[in-house]
């Protein structure tokens, strides 16, 4: 997926700023719905399901040592 340079447009900064406060009152749902479309553009599966997670790549540890305590 190329980025269309096209699609944006300068703005002043009370633009920007008026852009923002749009953003903040939508809805959860709504930014919700905005953030999984980024997140699918930036990684590249728009419109395909999310990868499932490599979980190989990750191991398990605690954060606590069992059987000691810190008192």
């Amino acid at each position: 997926m190329k980025l269309d340079r096209k699609a944006f447009k300068i703005q002043s900064f009370e633009e920007a700023a008026d852009h923002q406060q749009y953003y903040r009152e939508l809805p959860e749902e709504e930014k919700e719905d905005l953030f999984f479309k980024l997140m699918q553009a930036a990684y590249g599966f728009v419109g395909k399901d999310w990868p499932r997670m490599d979980r190989n790549h990750f191991e398990e540890r605690t954060l606590v040592k069992r059987g000691k305590s810190k008192t």
